[in-house]
């Protein structure tokens, strides 16, 4: 398990004195209903059992403090030649820094375990004496100006052991934080290839590549599930539903390995109403006459399109300033589509010019260029 905690100062004078991080271990026994209770994998939500820091401290420091007072209230007592005669006599009774001496406060967990699942395995691992992450050797990125991989204090590995297939909780704690994970251990990997309508998924051994039939197959959205299902002989299981942008795969195989795997889909193309708007030519002169066609399918699918609504539209000129030039109502009509006509002014600007067709309260653009070009000049050789 990789854990990351402040370093440097801040673990000097706020959070060394703990000693370390208490780490606890659960098995969650029914890891399908866990999940399915999750709404983001990344952000494992469970409710601390907190008790504070309870009375242990508390009453060292009572103690510490009678003792020290009991001690003052002797000395007044008998006079400073009597007690120079007394631990002359007896040593071990001088008092020494005792009473200047500050309390030793031990530093417990301030949450309890919990109480749902059974706890495998609990310790306090040595933070800050532990050994950060860092790169292998020989690990080097060319050319890389931010130093991103150098070993950073607080960034460690804290070994689990070798657990029993299944889902495990992880809970770590310095002080009053908290933090937690989820551990998937299985021997079970799951391969998915996600579409529109339809995911299908692989599942194989994770050392020997072989098929892992029988393997229950659950596919949600983080808010439920949307279907599920079990691995055929091969190992493949394909589910019919709309792929969401972001969904996760939960797996449990015949061992009891419990695997994920998350899925993100985005549609390539929208369908909706498609309208081409063109020009009968690229380029313009100013005071010329542009002539605008305008075609329409409204797509349902990749395969199937159908046409569109017959309506009224407007057709707007912008010049290269983004100036309104004029408007013109064209007729859109589902099967021949419309067409319409201007002139530019004689005082045209050059550059890039818009087209902008409103219809169905949606807007369509186009574009055309103006500029003050001469026809070129060529000779036509006709040999009889």
């Amino acid at each position: 398990m990789r854990l990351e905690a402040p370093g440097r100062d801040y673990r000097r004078y706020q959070m060394e004195e703990y000693g370390g991080v208490d780490v606890r271990l659960y098995r969650i026994p029914d890891p399908m209903a866990f999940l399915r209770q999750q709404k983001n994998l990344h952000r494992i939500v469970v409710q601390p059992q907190y008790l504070g820091d309870g009375l242990n401290n508390t009453l060292t420091w009572l103690w510490d403090n009678w003792y020290g007072k009991s001690r003052r209230v002797m000395q007044r007592t008998f006079s400073s030649q009597s007690r120079q005669n007394v631990t002359q006599a007896l040593p071990e009774l001088q008092l020494g820094n005792a009473i200047v001496k500050p309390s030793r406060y031990v530093q417990n967990s301030q949450f309890s375990p919990l109480k749902k699942y059974p706890l495998v395995e609990q310790f306090r691992y040595p933070l800050w004496q532990a050994k950060p992450v860092e790169p292998q050797q020989g690990v080097k990125l060319e050319g890389a100006s931010s130093n991103f991989i150098s070993p950073q204090p607080g960034n460690i590995y804290i070994p689990l052991g070798k657990q029993e297939p299944g889902l495990y909780l992880v809970e770590a704690m310095v002080g009053g934080y908290r933090a937690t994970t989820v551990v998937f251990v299985s021997d079970t990997v799951a391969l998915s290839k996600v579409s529109g309508n339809e995911l299908l998924v692989w599942t194989a051994g994770k050392k020997q590549g072989e098929a892992k039939p029988g393997s229950e197959i659950l596919w949600t959205d983080g808010l439920g599930v949307m279907t599920r299902g079990v691995t055929d002989g091969s190992g493949t299981l394909q589910l019919q539903h709309i792929s969401p942008e972001r969904s996760y795969i939960l797996g449990k195989d015949a061992e009891g390995g419990v695997f994920v795997s998350e899925n993100f889909f985005y549609e390539s193309e929208i369908y909706n109403t498609r309208l081409y708007i063109f020009t009968d030519r690229p380029l313009y002169r100013a005071g010329d006459r542009v002539d605008v066609k305008v075609m329409g399918r409204e797509f349902h699918d990749p395969l199937h399109s159908s046409p569109i609504v017959s309506a009224p539209a407007k057709l707007s000129v912008l010049d290269a300033n983004g100036s309104l030039l004029q408007t013109v109502n064209v007729t859109l009509d589902a099967r021949n589509g419309g067409q319409g006509s201007f002139r530019l002014p004689e005082n045209a600007v050059a550059g890039g010019y818009e087209l902008r067709l409103a219809y169905r309260k949606q807007v369509y653009s186009s574009s055309f260029r103006v500029a003050n070009y001469i026809k070129p000049h060529f000779e036509i050789g006709l040999a009889l």
